[in-house]
C-alpha cells in the first residue's frame, strides 16, 4: 500500500501546485446529477486504489470541489477504474457478471453516501480546514513550483502515512492470531458467509487492485459473499477508517462506515438470491 500512498500524495501535491482553483471548479459539471456522474466515473481518468484515494480527495475539497462530488469519487474510484476491472475479470476467470455486479454495487454505494454528504454543511475535520488553506503558486518560477510539489508530497505522506501503518499493524495482528479454519463457520449460511467475508475484507485491508484474487481463493463461499468482500473492502477497512477520522468530521465518518456496510450486505444478499452470479462458482 505504501507506494500507492506515495503516488497519491504526489498527485495531491501536483493538484495543489499546478491546478488553479478557478480552473478546477470550471471543469466540474454545475448540476447535481452531472457532479455525481463525474465523481463516480472519475476513476477512469484518475485510476487509484483505496490505499491513496483519501489524500487526493482531501486536496480536491481544500481546492473547493463540492464534498459530495469528492466523496462520490473517493468511494467509486477504487473499483471503477481500468486496473481493478481487469483484475476482477481475470481473478474470476472471465466473469463479466462479477465485474458488472462489483461496479453496480460500488456505484450505488458512492451515490447514496454522496447524496447524504450533500445535505451537510460541514464535512472536513476542523484541523484539516485550519491547516489546509490554499497557497497561490501560480506566479512562482518553475523551480520553486517543483520544490513546492516535493514539500507538499512529503507533508501529505507523513500526515496520512501514520494511519496506514496503524491499519497494517491491526491487519497483521488479525492474520497472525486468527486460526486457519476460523472462517469456516460462516461458509454454510448465505447471510453469515456474506457477513463473514465483509468482516474479513475490513480487517485484512487488501488493496482493491489485488482483492479479487483473494476473494476468488475462497471456493467454499458463495459468489454473493465474494462479491461483498470485493465491494466493501475498497470503501471500509481498518486503514481507511483511520484516514477518515483524520480528514472528516465524526458524523461523516459514521456515514462512510455504516452506509456502505449496510448497503453492501443487502445488495450482495439480493444478488446472491437472484441467481445473477450463479455461473461464477463453476
Amino acid at each position: 500500500a505504501m507506494p500507492f500512498l506515495v503516488i497519491a500524495s504526489l498527485f495531491s501535491a501536483l493538484i495543489e501546485v499546478f491546478v488553479a482553483t478557478e480552473r478546477l471548479l470550471r471543469w466540474l459539471p454545475k448540476s447535481v446529477a452531472g457532479g455525481l456522474i463525474a465523481g463516480i466515473l472519475g476513476g477512469f481518468l484518475i485510476p487509484t486504489c483505496e490505499c491513496g484515494v483519501v489524500p487526493i480527495v482531501r486536496r480536491l475539497m481544500l481546492k473547493g470541489v463540492p464534498p459530495f462530488i469528492a466523496v462520490a469519487f473517493m468511494l467509486a474510484a477504487p473499483v471503477v477504474n481500468p486496473i481493478v476491472l481487469a483484475s476482477t475479470y481475470l481473478a474470476f476467470r472471465g466473469s463479466v457478471a462479477m465485474v458488472v455486479a462489483r461496479v453496480a454495487v460500488a456505484a450505488l454505494v458512492a451515490l447514496v453516501v454522496a447524496l447524504y454528504v450533500k445535505r451537510l454543511t460541514e464535512v472536513l475535520a476542523d484541523n484539516v480546514t485550519d491547516a489546509g488553506h490554499d497557497h497561490d503558486h501560480s506566479n512562482q518560477p518553475l523551480l520553486k513550483k517543483i520544490r513546492a510539489v516535493f514539500s507538499h508530497t512529503a507533508a501529505e505522506f507523513m500526515y496520512m502515512g501514520r494511519f496506514l501503518v496503524i491499519g497494517c499493524l491491526a491487519a497483521a495482528a488479525f492474520k497472525t492470531l486468527l486460526p486457519e479454519d476460523g472462517m469456516s463457520v460462516f461458509a454454510d449460511n448465505a447471510a453469515l458467509s456474506i457477513a463473514g467475508m465483509m468482516l474479513l475484507a475490513i480487517l485484512l485491508c487488501v488493496c482493491s487492485e489485488a482483492d479479487a484474487f483473494v476473494a476468488a481463493s475462497f471456493p467454499t463461499f458463495t459468489a454473493g459473499a465474494r462479491l461483498a468482500f470485493i465491494t466493501v473492502g475498497p470503501v471500509v477497512d481498518l486503514k481507511l477508517i483511520g484516514m477518515f477520522f483524520a480528514t472528516f468530521r465524526k458524523r461523516v465518518v459514521l456515514a462512510l462506515v455504516v452506509i456502505p456496510i449496510l448497503l453492501v450486505f443487502v445488495l450482495s444478499w439480493l444478488i446472491e438470491y437472484s441467481g445473477w452470479l450463479s455461473g461464477v462458482l463453476q
